[in-house]
């Protein structure tokens, strides 16, 4: 009969039996892998190790190869749970993490053990089991590494690299620290996909000290008085040359992360923030008034802040405090480089999208029908 005829025991029962089908061929493979090692017969067919063999043989992933030549060599000296394996009673993640706790002498124990774990479970055990040695983690150390590479018209930088598991693991909390205050994305009330907010979240980790009495990183911004001024295309390049349209240039120009060189034609007409044009009692004003959190409605972000001239500096604006306003590197960027703006005195601020309808809607009138509904004193 077709599946879709068949009863969901009938489905489960035959979803087992061939899971239990598929052990058992993998055992019998892991048993030929291990005959393969022991011959050393891989070498005939010019693989340059085991692995590399085994992946091209069955057209598997490198990381299936390396398992499973693992759980071959393991399971020479592991009778017992080699006879479990080949019966098709446990799964090859199964017998790969309890073979790396099993001996001889204990196997048939731990096999009753840990019947029912789950495979995480089971990791977990395995990796506690075995720790790491001072040579394991000296070698991952010494593999640490950043490789930057920014792209042919120095519009986009790749990067990749290793961390050894306690920079890695620090890495990681800050990421996710930030990630977890990402809001939704105002122009369409949704969470960008997980990677894209975790990108966001990387670039405040570099943009800013995570403290307000602290100094980040400063990056040169050399920019025509044109393109601070005008919404017409002007130039605008980072130190390295990379050039930025003109809203990113502006957006950079808020906050003393970035120090702008400012030219007209030729002329330096300003350093604005050279020496943190912001100074320190008046940040303190600023986190103090705003209560130490994003100002964007909705938005609970009271990390990696940053500090926005309402008036841009470049257009006149001055840095005091009815001119400045604390927000999350992800709310500053929406009024740089996606039209949004504010308006109002400091103690009634409203963002506004590009037109103008402010955020979030003020609530509807209530309908005349409605009123009579309402008590009044």
């Amino acid at each position: 009969m077709g599946w879709e005829e068949a009863t969901n025991d009938q489905i489960d029962q035959t979803v087992d039996h061939f899971a239990g089908l598929a052990s058992a061929g993998l055992a019998r493979v892991c048993e030929l892998i291990g005959v393969v090692d022991q011959r050393q017969s891989w070498m005939g067919d010019g693989a340059r190790s085991l692995v590399d063999w085994v992946a091209a043989r069955l057209r598997v992933r490198h990381e299936t190869a390396v398992q499973l030549v693992g759980v071959a060599r393991r399971l020479v000296d592991l009778p017992v749970l080699s006879e479990r394996f080949g019966s098709g009673g446990l799964s090859l993640d199964q017998v790969d993490a309890v073979s790396r706790m099993a001996t001889p002498e204990d196997e048939a124990d731990l096999i009753e053990q840990t019947l029912g774990w789950s495979n995480a479970a089971l990791d977990q055990m395995a990796r506690r089991h075995r720790g790491i040695t001072e040579s394991e983690a000296r070698s991952v150390w010494e593999r640490r590494r950043l490789v930057r590479q920014w792209n042919l018209d120095a519009s986009e930088l790749r990067f990749r690299g290793n961390l050894p598991a306690e920079a890695g693991k620090l890495f990681d909390e800050a990421i996710d620290t930030r990630l977890d205050g990402i809001p939704p994305n105002p122009e369409t009330g949704m969470f960008d996909a997980y990677e894209t907010r975790a990108a966001d979240a990387l670039t405040e980790l570099a943009a800013t000290s995570g403290d307000h009495n602290g100094g980040p990183n400063q990056v040169d911004l050399f920019a025509d008085l044109e393109s601070l001024t005008t919404p017409d295309d002007g130039t605008a390049e980072l130190d390295n040359g990379v050039m930025i349209p003109n809203t990113t240039a502006q957006r950079l120009c808020c906050d003393p992360v970035i120090r702008t060189i400012i030219r007209d034609g030729q002329q330096v007409i300003g350093i604005g923030r050279a020496s943190r044009q912001i100074p320190k009692w008046l940040r303190d004003l600023v986190y103090q008034r705003d209560g130490y959190r994003c100002q964007h409605p909705g938005c609970r972000h009271t990390r990696w802040l940053q500090i926005h001239h309402i008036i841009s500096w470049a257009q006149g604006g001055h840095t005091d405090l009815d001119n400045l306003i604390l927000l999350c590197g992800f709310h500053h960027r929406f009024l740089h480089e996606h039209g949004w703006h504010i308006t109002g005195p400091p103690h009634n601020r409203v963002f506004r999208r590009p037109d103008s309808t402010p955020h979030p809607h003020p609530p509807p009138q209530l309908d005349h029908r409605l009123k009579q509904f309402i008590r009044t004193s």
